[in-house]
């Protein structure tokens, strides 16, 4: 499978402006499994998205989206970091100004690949949606846990903006409470959205990488996730961020993680996911061309 479905001339690797790169991992899941799944369900329903933005009022596959082949599962979450660390080098993703898009496949699949961008470029950000902080020094007896991510992204940079966050431990509050209180929480985005929108792209550096848990979203518009929270974002939120972060950053990568899709006729997740890829390129494409 690829992502649109494309003919090869606007889908091959040495060509393409974007290139997906699924990688179907869930080696330390906690709650409901099937972030395995993830890469394929968004695949299977990408080609049911138009490939014209309704927005910018474009074709955003004009200069190519290819699907590489996926980063298999390795045996544990160590090795698993060190393959998807090896492999987004090997094939150089970051390099000749083109844009990967990292299909999870649960969150601890960013932090290697965070590791290879900060390699590259100087001074890079991190902006993060999520239901959670992510900032467990280690969870479930690993610290390549998914609910270790951001805290293993935070030896790579400094520079991490959270937004969505509603969900944190105790220990996160006492090992982070400095970057707790910074926050970009749902509730402080309907209070003051342009304060809150104002603070991110303060925060940002020029070049940014952007995670993107799915859970992110409010389980209406994302129920097929390992861990929903309630109070979620909204679409024209997340999308509306996006948009103003692409105006004036430099996107040099993203990725979106936790899709475990629910089965039968239920595709609302992985078609949001798929939806979201195409937002991220047309965004991406309109300003950083």
């Amino acid at each position: 499978m690829s992502f649109f479905s494309l003919p090869k001339e606007l889908s091959d690797p040495a060509t393409a402006k974007f290139l997906i790169q699924p990688i179907p991992y869930e080696g330390t899941v906690s709650f409901i499994k099937g972030t395995i799944n993830g890469p394929d369900a968004i695949l299977a329903v990408s080609d049911q998205v138009e490939h014209f933005d309704e927005e910018l009022l474009f074709d955003m596959t004009q200069h190519g989206v290819a699907t590489l082949p996926s980063i298999p599962p390795a045996d544990s979450p160590e090795e698993q970091f060190d393959r998807i660390y090896q492999t987004v080098r090997e094939r150089k993703l970051f390099r000749n100004g083109r844009i990967p898009i990292f299909l999870g496949g649960e969150h601890s699949i960013t932090p290697p690949i965070v590791r290879v961008a900060a390699e590259i470029y100087n001074e890079i950000s991190v902006l993060q949606f999520d239901a959670h902080a992510d900032l467990r020094n280690s969870y479930t007896g690993t610290k390549y846990s998914h609910g270790s991510a951001m805290r293993r992204v935070l030896e790579y940079t400094s520079n991490l903006v959270q937004v969505g966050i509603r969900s944190f431990s105790e220990e996160e509050l006492n090992d982070c409470q400095d970057r707790v209180k910074k926050f970009i929480t749902p509730e402080l985005l309907k209070k003051d959205y342009s304060f809150c929108l104002d603070q991110i792209l303060h925060k940002l550096t020029g070049q940014i990488y952007i995670t993107i848990d799915i859970d992110a979203f409010d389980p209406a518009y994302a129920p097929g996730t390992g861990t929903p929270e309630p109070g979620g974002l909204a679409w024209r939120e997340v999308t509306d961020i996006l948009k103003h972060v692409s105006e004036s950053k430099k996107i040099i990568g993203c990725d979106i993680v936790e899709v475990a899709p629910l089965g039968g006729k239920n595709v609302i997740t992985e078609f949001t996911a798929a939806r979201l890829v195409g937002k991220l390129m047309a965004y991406n494409y309109n300003n950083n061309m």
